[in-house]
């Protein structure tokens, strides 16, 4: 049966659009089926090419999932870039920042990084450290702006603030709490951003 992979399969030019064309047809399939129960046979036989050509390119199933991870973070990282030069206030701002994460984290992605979370310890460390850099190099710069402009107290210390909400995302990241409470992924920087700004007393 033709799929969409197969289709670009048939149309690849060059080893750099088949290597990709692996890389996407694999992020489909580990993140719908499990990284576990997908084999390379399998992605052999949906691209109609032989497991060698599959294995030319990556050395093992694993080697594949580092270079799609490595492929999502780079755009991370690169859209994350963006949010140094935003304008407008504080409080929009860190909104904003906020709200990267529902973009970038959408329900394969959510699924993949909660199926390889505890069995692939080296992807799981690639993930955090784009929330690592958000909240240790974006959100600073954020607040401290707003120290010098007034909108932001300037009795808060930026680097507490900075560990506590890092050591608070990384806990609920790496703990069973996903599994246990129903919040996805890209709400939990929106909730803490929002206790750690708005706190939680209602106020009169």
């Amino acid at each position: 049966m033709e799929t969409k992979y197969t289709k670009l399969v048939s149309m690849v030019s060059n080893e750099n659009e088949l290597k990709q064309a692996i890389v996407e047809l694999a992020y489909k399939k580990f993140s719908q089926h499990g990284f576990k129960k997908v084999t390379m046979d399998e992605i052999a036989t949906e691209l109609t090419i032989s497991k060698k050509t599959v294995y030319k390119h990556f050395a093992s199933k694993e080697a594949i999932l580092e270079e799609l991870v490595d492929q999502r973070l780079k755009r991370g990282r690169e859209a994350l870039k963006s949010l140094f030069s935003m304008k407008g206030s504080v409080d929009d701002r860190l909104r904003k920042v906020g709200e990267f994460f529902p973009r970038f984290v959408d329900p394969d992605w959510q699924r993949l990084i909660a199926d390889v979370a505890h069995t692939v310890p080296s992807v799981s460390k690639k993930i955090q450290a784009i929330l690592t850099y958000f909240i240790t190099e974006v959100a600073p710069k954020i607040l401290k702006e707003g120290q010098r402009e007034g909108t932001v107290r300037k009795d808060l210390n930026v680097d507490l603030f900075t560990v506590a909400y890092l050591g608070a995302a990384k806990e609920l990241f790496n703990s069973d709490f996903l599994q246990k409470h129903p919040i996805t992924e890209e709400v939990i920087p929106k909730q803490l951003l929002k206790i750690f700004m708005e706190g939680v007393l209602v106020r009169k």
